[in-house]
């Protein structure tokens, strides 16, 4: 039965507290492992698992086990909401060694006994006893014998290898010693002996395939080492349990309890297996350099033509659609490069330009009426960057150059089409054109989404390698800082494959000696990608695409400072919710405003009272500045928003 989220909170405080009693049961170890952490981590994600019982004894569990490497032990944590019962012929411990507790480790190497680890807690026999073929605690002279699979009660005679050999407390005792083991197997395996028939069809599972069976009759018998019946291999090669395996995702594996990000879910790692958030999430589309996109759906190509080109809308061969977002790249230099990228978003009667690092607005129609209450969109900075939030759940991100990002709320799944996709969740038919076909390639798809059949087709793309073929060994050297070790922890979790390509692409502009902003804007997309994951990387130095964040700091002031990966921002003069969403990704210059300006202007980059904050509407507006709207209309700018006859229009 689901639970609400005021009873899952209250749930998360209480037991989650245990973890900070000092006279809890966890409090011997305080001194040795830091519990803060764990008691965040508990207090977090005891809400967002099926069941909310399982993750916090997982949590609880896990800085035992931390504890117990320090070696630390700790008894009594389970009382109560964690308690484990056990059969009535064993008994609970809480340190238990996985080695030597059954009558089968006493007569065969005991796969346990090759595991290193710390003792943990659960059901074993009492002390002196040991577990026999049918779960019993019996005592040793009691205790069954094993060899190849056979089990031979207490006193049977046996011939092995023509040696006579008795069972007698849980070994056999023969006329000449013999090497059950026949081999020094590690990591828990025993081995197998193809002249046993029950050896025949012996397969090793392993982590994330051990659905498959101990035996398949149809393959012939290895002699080898093997994980015993029931275990496999994890990628250490120790043999485990399946469910002490980790849990798997991007190549990486990952331990009880951790947590990663999954888009805008968290997954919890319990027992083997993820246990997910199931939220609805944005997706994001880029444009930035030579023509280099990434489809919502995930699809990496390169298309830079010299049209304007619809790079997302809802049109879609239909007439009735509210949006369009076009591109259209602005070369320079003699060979053609794209040094900006011109965008315009039409929406409810408008044209919201952003071109030449400047956001312009103008009214579609020559209507004299004021259809629109200014609440269509914000302008934000945020770091390097300019956030623009519409109305119709669409933001975009613009770095005032090449780089262009549309960010779509999930309402806009499947609805969208254009260079940036259709949005389907399915990369495999991203490249649909304008008439619902489907394109060969990036160039044909590419000139099916141009607004004029004016502008003549892009007949073949020539990017800067092309035009500079003697740079492409150092664009390639430069470029390889996205598979060096800076960015180590990032590549299991995103494939840098693409961001390379584009960034070589990029830096065969090399007549700019590796200074072309293309190449910077490259690197720091795999870095956005990798931050979005939460791997934060530091790559910018002074001499390789330095950011100067001194300049906004006045004399003698250190409020302004360079964040690779966002920061938490300081109170706007309009919108605060923006900010702080976009802040923990984006890197650049941010500010820490002290008490007596507590406001960032984000239009003068720039601490300020409230009374100060200034307005923007086509160009910046000072705080009580006057100015005449789109409709005529005559605006006063108070406390970072244009008042317009009672009315709010355009803002910060």
């Amino acid at each position: 039965k689901p639970i609400n989220r005021g009873s899952l909170e209250i749930f998360a405080e209480n037991h989650c507290g245990i973890f900070l009693d000092s006279p809890g049961p966890f409090a011997s170890c305080h001194p040795i492992v830091n519990v803060k952490p764990y008691y965040e981590e508990c207090k977090r994600y005891t809400c967002t698992c099926k069941n909310s019982k399982d993750c916090l004894c997982t949590i609880f569990g896990n800085y035992v086990k931390a504890c117990a490497e320090k070696e630390v032990y700790m008894v009594g944590w389970r009382t109560g909401l964690c308690d484990s019962s056990c059969p009535s012929n064993l008994v609970f411990k809480y340190n238990i060694k996985a080695c030597n507790k059954t009558c089968r480790s006493l007569s065969e190497r005991y796969r346990s006994c090759d595991i290193e680890g710390v003792p943990f807690d659960g059901c074993t026999c009492p002390d002196g006893m040991y577990q026999n073929n049918e779960g019993n605690c019996v005592p040793k002279s009691q205790c069954d014998c094993y060899v190849s699979g056979e089990v031979m009660k207490p006193g049977k005679l046996i011939n092995i290898n023509n040696n006579k050999c008795i069972c007698r407390d849980g070994i056999f005792l023969c006329q000449t010693p013999i090497n059950l083991a026949q081999q020094n197997c590690s990591g828990g395996a025993e081995y197998v002996d193809c002249r046993n028939p029950r050896a025949q069809g012996r397969v090793d599972g392993k982590c994330g395939t051990w659905s498959m069976p101990g035996f398949d009759e149809n393959l012939p018998c290895k002699a080898g080492c093997y994980c015993p019946v029931g275990m496999v291999r994890n990628s250490k090669g120790n043999c485990v349990f399946p469910e002490d395996c980790p849990c798997s995702f991007g190549g990486s594996e990952y331990d009880q309890g951790s947590v990663t990000l999954v888009g805008c879910n968290k997954c919890t790692c319990i027992k083997g297996s993820w246990s997910c958030t199931q939220n609805e999430c944005q997706t994001v589309c880029h444009i930035y350099g030579e023509g280099h996109v990434r489809s919502f759906d995930g699809k990496s190509y390169s298309f830079d033509g010299l049209c304007q080109y619809s790079f997302v809308e809802d049109y879609c061969g239909r007439e009735n659609g509210t949006f369009r977002i076009l591109t259209e790249s602005i070369p320079c230099c003699e060979d053609g490069l794209t040094c900006s990228r011109k965008i315009i978003v039409s929406f409810q009667d408008q044209n919201v330009v952003l071109h030449d690092g400047k956001v312009t607005a103008s009214k579609i129609t020559e209507s004299k009426e004021c259809g629109f209450n200014g609440n269509t969109y914000s302008v934000h900075t945020v770091g390097l960057y300019l956030i623009l939030k519409f109305s119709n759940g669409i933001t975009i991100i613009w770095d005032k150059n090449t780089r262009v990002s549309a960010i779509l709320d999930p309402r806009w799944h499947g609805k969208v089409c254009g260079l940036c996709g259709n949005n389907n969740g399915d990369l495999k038919d991203d490249f649909i054109t304008r008439h619902s076909t489907e394109a060969i390639g990036a160039l044909e798809f590419g000139n099916s989404w141009k607004t004029s059949q004016k502008c003549s087709d892009t007949l073949q793309q020539n990017f800067p390698c092309d035009s500079n073929p003697y740079c492409k060994t150092w664009a390639v050297q430069k470029c390889e800082i996205i598979r060096d070790s800076i960015f180590k922890e990032c590549h299991h979790k995103v494939d840098p494959e693409a961001y390379l390509e584009a960034c070589i692409e990029e830096a065969c502009a090399c007549d700019t000696q590796g200074k072309y902003l293309g190449f910077c804007t490259a690197v720091a997309m795999y870095a956005e990608a990798c931050s979005a994951v939460g791997v934060c990387v530091t790559w910018r130095k002074p001499d390789l695409c330095p950011v100067f964040c001194d300049y906004y700091n006045e004399p003698g002031e250190c409020s302004w400072r360079y964040e690779p990966c966002g920061t938490v921002t300081t109170k706007t003069c309009r919108d605060k919710v923006i900010g702080q969403k976009f802040s923990a990704v984006l890197e650049g210059c941010y500010a820490k405003c002290p008490d007596n300006a507590p406001y960032l202007d984000e239009n003068l980059m720039k601490c300020v009272t409230l009374s100060e904050c200034s307005c923007f509407y086509n160009d910046i507006i000072p705080a009580g500045g006057v100015i005449q709207d789109n409709c005529g209309r005559t605006c006063y700018c108070i406390a970072g928003e244009l008042e317009c006859s009672g009315e709010y229009l355009l803002f910060t």
